[in-house]
């Protein structure tokens, strides 16, 4: 789905389910900066940077490192986030997620699990659908969530970018792993995000843009939204929508399970 970001106008919309709900996955890492710089612990780009503990138990070599605000978006740092939501503490993270009107704002984890602070947005309680992602981002462009101007800009200002033709598009990844009837995570079957807004001579567009895979593939499945994305950017004009009816890019399946990007 594809909105104009001051209108809302509906650009484009195709593939249906943008009125279902799923997990955000690293998508969520969005509100959380925004809960982040309101609450004062995130108090710039850069800053704090918190150093990598091996309790952290990363599985990513990049994830290993010194982290900041800014990196943390750009690499998907798992880790930093968690200890951010420690940071905020259970109640004033629950008060934020239902105050923003994200989703279906359940934050409670996986059923005796006592995971929802280390988890809930991934492939969990918390569900939030295309639709609820676009006006999320309208809402954080416009400064209009109930957090800090300075919040909502600082988040807006270290969103990872990128160049696509003419446009400059924003915006964050998000991958997790679809569960099996009897709860266990599918490894063959990736969901992947791409959500945030694009610009160009004037003219910005929300949008969120999901897959959802059949086979087993290698990285992680919201890097392939991004790219496919990107690619339908580049070949669009302003006020142009002529590829809406251009097939989609193929995902090509290879082999590998890594998630959260």
């Amino acid at each position: 789905m594809i909105v104009d970001a001051q209108s809302s106008a509906v650009r484009l919309q195709e593939g249906g389910g943008c009125d279902t709900p799923t997990s955000p996955a690293s998508t969520f890492k969005v509100p959380l900066a925004v809960m982040g710089f309101d609450a004062g612990i995130l108090t710039g780009a850069d800053e704090p940077a918190w150093p990598y503990k091996a309790e952290y138990d990363a599985n990513r070599a990049d994830w290993k490192v010194t982290t900041t605000p800014t990196t943390w978006l750009r690499d998907s740092v798992l880790w930093y986030s968690r200890v951010l939501v420690a940071e905020m503490g259970a109640e004033r993270f629950g008060k934020y997620v239902s105050d923003f009107d994200y989703g279906n704002a359940d934050i409670s984890g996986d059923p005796g699990k006592n995971n929802s602070l280390l988890r809930s947005w991934i492939n969990s309680s918390l569900l939030i659908t295309p639709e609820e992602q676009v006006r999320f981002v309208r809402r954080m462009l416009a400064g209009e969530l109930p957090a800090s101007a300075e919040a909502q800009a600082a988040v807006v200002a270290i969103m990872p970018s990128f160049t696509a033709g003419k446009w400059t598009v924003s915006g964050k990844t998000g991958t997790y792993y679809e569960r099996n009837a009897d709860g266990t995570f599918n490894s063959r079957r990736q969901t992947g995000w791409f959500v945030g807004w694009a610009e160009r001579d004037g003219e910005r567009l929300a949008f969120a843009y999901l897959i959802r895979e059949n086979k087993k593939t290698a990285g992680p499945a919201g890097m392939r939204a991004r790219d496919a994305l990107l690619a339908r950017f580049a070949k669009w004009g302003k006020g142009e929508f002529a590829w809406a009816q251009q097939p989609r890019p193929a995902v090509v399946p290879v082999i590998g399970p890594p998630q959260n990007g």
